[in-house]
């Protein structure tokens, strides 16, 4: 693996593997590489407008399907749900990756790693859990569903990290792990505009997080997170929301 860039090759994947890709070179894409060629991942179809109003032109670059037509993947299972609607699909690598670069996410990472890092969904100081617990919650996950898909708050990344670490905020105000996510604020003054160009400028413009800010909002860092067994993550979650 490119260490600076995190670029990996197909034959360096391993089942359990927490992979990325970049989308318009300014949204990361992340799913778990599941062993022959294959991906499970969230995504949104329905491209509702979910989370908060000024992160909404990422929808058009995240994780909802391509709006280009393509023709049919020759793989039969590419693209398929096990729980009809759920958004947790499984995908040929070439599907995934949508001719971007196949990137390889990095857990424990240095705090000085984490920071020099300028944009977020690349790393964490978080560990990772062994492999076949891994596969069993995502796995689980693609049998069962995951919920609802939330651009602040339950998105590709949040759904990767949680397969990875087991780990889920309490915090009821902000559940969303997403590192990409947690590294942009709106501008003070941000109005909820209804034209694209003008809320795609208010991100580009929007205000980094601070160093220290950066730090405390990584997965290791927080204490608002706990560890949830995947079997009792649909009760947990809705016992947030009581």
């Amino acid at each position: 693996m490119d260490i600076f860039s995190q670029k990996i090759e197909r034959s360096e994947l391993k089942e359990g593997d927490h992979i990325y890709t970049w989308r318009k070179k300014f949204y990361s894409h992340h799913g778990i590489f599941v062993g022959e060629g294959k991906v499970i991942h969230f995504v949104n179809d329905k491209r509702e407008d979910e989370g908060s109003h000024f992160l909404a032109p990422f929808k058009i670059l995240s994780s909802g399907t391509d709006h280009k037509k393509k023709g049919p993947c020759s793989m039969s299972y590419c693209g398929l749900e096990k729980v009809a609607g759920s958004g947790v699909k499984v995908s040929c690598i070439d599907c995934f990756l949508k001719k971007g670069s196949l990137c390889l996410f990095k857990y424990q990472a240095s705090r000085e790693f984490l920071l020099a890092k300028t944009v977020g969904g690349t790393c964490t100081m978080a560990e990772s859990d062994p492999p076949e617990e891994v596969m069993h919650r995502t796995m689980y996950l693609y049998e069962n569903g995951y919920g609802k898909y939330d651009l602040r708050n339950n998105n590709c990344e949040d759904f990767a990290l949680y397969c990875k670490t087991g780990l889920w905020s309490t915090d009821k105000g902000s559940q969303g792990r997403s590192s990409q996510i947690n590294m942009v604020r709106p501008t003070r003054h941000a109005k909820k505009e209804r034209d694209m160009v003008e809320r795609i400028t208010q991100i580009a413009t929007s205000i980094p997080r601070s160093f220290s800010k950066r730090e405390n909002k990584d997965l290791g860092h927080r204490t608002d997170v706990v560890k949830v067994p995947v079997e009792e993550l649909s009760s947990f979650r809705r016992s947030l929301n009581q």
